[in-house]
């Protein structure tokens, strides 16, 4: 690797053919490989170009997740691999390809003639996306495992028979002498595995029917076309919500194991209180108005809020975080195993905690009435332009006045008092005592100046080319037993915008505090700009709807969307938008070579970490350790020369001095709070890893909630789903794609199957519905409907049918005339179209099916 002859990146996998693979560059090539590989010239982190692995020996037994050294292959290798493991399947393809435009071709004429339309001349290949694969540029081929996946821990079913596709493989013999069961994981992407039976319980062996289980992944040795995994347990028989629950942790790796003995040895004893020496070497912020704004339900408080006005006239704003690094020691069992875990995972009806509960309920959560150790950033800015002019670091001691719910503080931005049922203290001479009614008025004060100053942070915040996609959250109510009785999406109120404006900040300010700090050995996160290609195509396919999207910087797009005033037209842009998006990413400093590649895109701003909620992340502990010794070096103000951090040293500040103030002693503490380089990027790998697999699981887990929502409701009014309206949001040469939003999902209808199977409409007024004839363009699709009423039922049923309909306005039965007379007509769609579809739950495995429901009712 130091010759330039290998290229270090992360391995994905295509999830509908493991065959298929990419590794991503987690660093900057090396000036010695791109003079070997010329093809990696314009290759970086995060630039959205992959290195392909053709085929499962390009992969050499490495999994999604694992760090792989690659040897870029020659042009004519490449060829010839792509040419033995592709061209079958491209073949293959191009024969259904041309099936398809065949029976389109054959229907123009008919479709043109009833619907009394041009049909276009690319009818057969129209639709937004290419008809033809593009080939990879780069090819690779794994050359060694730099490091493994750490979430070995796969769901899926054990049979004792072998899997079909291994049959013709030359050890199949050999490997049917040994005593194993086999293991089909629920992820596609993954192969099939070799189980002991000495691993499995004797009951789980004498089973019939196929067990759902986890295990662990183990050796896959050079001769084996199998890896080899060990029993770990039955999940038990799939359906109800705790079984199903407890599948979505172990599919995604979420530990949810109690927390071992080691662990909590390294807890402090409760009840606990601060030690003299913090007492001493912290800046004492106690009797200060300082409070939180969370959730109603929220038990882990770690981010607090203070606002001052100063003698000069400008505004003092504090955000205190909890120091959560006080307690979670560097390598100890404790912080093993925060690091293994990497971040909360919550789902609907719990959450899964990076700590024990001691730590993220107790002693780190800021509850109100009691001290409390932070990290704090205080800011003093302009109360009209809310311009920063000097900042403050440093380590604290707090005492919460209350906790506040968004709702609460939304009550008081909309002019009214806090209610008499908040609970709020105020800290005096030495100890708590009920807050006066001056501290409350305090606390209403703050809240209505953090308004304020939101308000304006976020124009300037957006006028400089910050972008917002928002993203369907799904808000659930639950009975006493866990189900699901009331469903609605997330609203986000202007309370919740103030906390998120000055958690921006805070986020900001440490991040070129850190980085100015420690230049190569900082953790930030970065996020690249979008896929060009598919943001292009996205693009194109919105201008032949009428809407003119700009391709270009964060800025341009934003201004785009602000152009939209249709809410329903505008929530179906920012999903498309969603997809040609880069997932943003932890990062170490020193794998990125040029300080460009740090920007964060949406935000638009050159640095940005996660310092603000430590409690649940793994990723803000080691950020606060590296605040921690910049605070030490350099105290609470940086002098030296960086273009993000203030020149101005406030006198309002605290005059704590912070050298001394190291939780660690003696001359090794600097190297335990900053970790070398390479450790720093193993520990970005596994946050993002351990992010995106709480996101999965946090999905899951709603998805799951969902269908179990909508399954009473069929129940309970006696139909078949629930109908709702859906946006046509892509036209497909082969179907569309409707979004249907009141639930966030995202469907594909296909026309063959609409016209081959009747299931794949529903009824809404007892005909059957059938398409008989279609045609695709650029931006529409033209279907011809028949109906038929079935003679001999018709005079048994009544007039209508009734339906039971979920929308903006809310919920209600809908009854639907009958018709008795046989009918064809013509639907034409575009983009942003409204249609009816119908969403009916299947409880086992949980999915939503998404069915057109005919006759529209939209």
């Amino acid at each position: 690797m130091e010759a330039g002859k290998l290229v270090r990146g992360i391995v994905r996998l295509n999830p509908k053919n493991r065959a298929d693979a990419y590794v991503s560059l987690d660093e900057t090539p090396s000036d010695n490989a791109r003079r070997l590989y010329p093809a990696l010239l314009d290759y970086d982190v995060g630039g959205g170009d992959d290195i392909y692995l053709c085929g499962e020996t390009s992969r050499n037994r490495a999994i999604f997740g694992d760090i792989v050294a690659v040897k870029i292959l020659p042009k004519k290798a490449a060829q010839n691999l792509y040419r033995e493991n592709c061209a079958p399947n491209d073949r293959r393809m191009s024969r259904l390809r041309d099936e398809r435009k065949a029976r389109l071709e054959a229907m123009a004429d008919q479709v043109a003639s009833e619907s009394d339309t041009t049909v276009s001349e690319s009818n057969g290949s129209g639709g937004s996306e290419s008809s033809e694969r593009r080939i990879p540029e780069v090819f690779g081929t794994v050359v060694a495992i730099l490091a493994r996946n750490e979430d070995r821990r796969f769901t899926g079913t054990l049979s004792a028979e072998p899997p079909m596709s291994l049959r013709k493989h030359k050890l199949f013999l050999q490997l049917l002498e040994r005593p194993v069961m086999w293991f089909k994981p629920l992820n596609n992407a993954l192969p099939f595995m070799t189980v002991p039976l000495s691993d499995i319980p004797t009951e789980v062996r004498r089973y019939k029917l196929k067990q759902h289980c986890t295990v662990r992944l183990g050796a896959w040795h050079t001769r084996d076309p199998l890896p080899t995994a060990s029993f770990i347990r039955v999940l038990g028989e799939r359906g109800s919500i705790d079984v199903e629950t407890t599948l979505i942790l172990e599919e995604n790796a979420v530990c949810y194991d109690p927390f071992t003995p080691n662990v909590l040895r390294c807890l402090p004893k409760v009840p606990w209180r601060i030690p003299d020496k913090e007492l001493q070497c912290r800046t004492d912020l106690r009797a200060d108005c300082i409070f939180t704004i969370d959730p109603p339900t929220a038990r882990d408080l770690d981010d607090a809020v203070s606002c001052t006005i100063l003698p000069n006239g400008n505004v003092m704003v504090g955000v205190h975080i909890a120091d959560v690094s006080f307690f979670v020691r560097p390598q100890t069992p404790l912080d093993k195993q925060a690091r293994m875990r990497a971040t909360t995972t919550y789902m609907v009806q719990k959450a899964i905690p990076m700590l024990p509960s001691v730590l993220c309920e107790d002693l780190c959560s800021l509850n109100p009435g009691v001290d409390r150790l932070a990290f704090s950033v205080m800011w003093e800015m302009d109360p009209e332009t809310a311009i920063v002019r000097s900042t403050w670091f440093g380590r604290t001691i707090i005492n919460s006045a209350c906790k506040l719910s968004y709702d609460d503080a939304q009550s008081v931005i909309e002019g009214n008092r806090l209610g008499n049922d908040i609970a709020c203290f105020e800290f005096i001479n030495g100890g708590n005592r009920p807050a006066s009614s001056r501290r409350r008025t305090q606390i209403e004060s703050s809240i209505r100046w953090f308004f304020k100053l939101s308000k304006v942070m976020r124009k300037r915040r957006f006028d400089c080319g910050a972008l917002s996609l928002s993203n369907m959250k799904l808000s659930f109510d639950l009975d006493s037993s866990g189900m699901p009785v009331d469903c609605r999406p997330y609203a986000i109120k202007d309370s919740n915008r103030l906390i998120e404006e000055f958690m921006l900040l805070a986020n900001m300010s440490v991040a070129a505090r850190i980085e100015a700090t420690f230049p190569d050995a900082s953790l930030l996160r970065r996020h690249s700009p979008p896929l060009q290609r598919r943001l292009d195509e996205t693009c194109q396919q919105l201008a032949s709807a009428g809407i003119d999207i700009v391709p270009g910087s964060a800025r341009d797009i934003q201004l785009s969307l602000d152009q939209i005033e249709d809410p329903d037209t505008r929530f179906t842009v920012e999903s498309l938008l969603t997809a040609p998006m880069q997932r943003a990413a932890y990062f170490s400093t020193h794998s990125i070579a040029d300080r460009a590649g740090y920007r964060h895109y949406a935000l638009n701003v050159p640095l940005y970490t996660h310092f603000t909620s430590p409690i649940r992340r793994y990723a803000d502990i080691i950020v606060h350790r590296t605040l921690e010794a910049s605070l030490a070096a350099f105290g609470n103000h940086v002098t030296g020369d960086h273009p993000l951090l203030p020149k101005l040293y406030s006198s309002f500040f605290p005059k704590t001095p912070a050298n001394g103030s190291l939780t660690l002693s003696g001359k090794n503490a600097q190297l335990l709070l900053i970790p070398d380089s390479k450790t720093i990027s193993d520990i970005a790998h596994q946050c993002n890893m351990r992010k995106d697999a709480a996101k999965k699981a946090q999905d899951a887990s709603s998805k799951l909630f969902l269908v179990n929502y909508l399954a009473q409701k069929s129940v309970q009014f006696d139909t078949p789903g629930v109908v709702s309206f859906a946006i046509v949001t892509k036209v497909k040469a082969d179907g569309f794609v409707l979004t249907v939003p009141m639930f966030g999902i995202e469907s594909l209808i296909y026309m063959d199957r609409l016209a081959d199977k009747h299931s794949q409409v529903q009824s809404l007024d007892g005909r059957t519905w059938k398409l008989c004839l279609w045609s695709v363009d650029a931006s529409s699709i033209t279907l011809i409907w028949e109906a038929n009423s079935h003679a001999n039922s018709v005079d048994d049923l009544a007039n209508s049918m009734s339906v039971l309909l979920i929308d903006e306005e809310g919920q209600s039965a809908v009854k639907i005339q009958r018709s008795t007379s046989q009918e064809r007509f013509t639907q034409t769609l575009k983009i942003f179209d409204k249609m009816a579809v119908c969403v009916a739950p299947i409880l086992t495995p949980p999915e939503l099916s998404v069915r057109l429901a005919m006759p529209s009712i939209y």
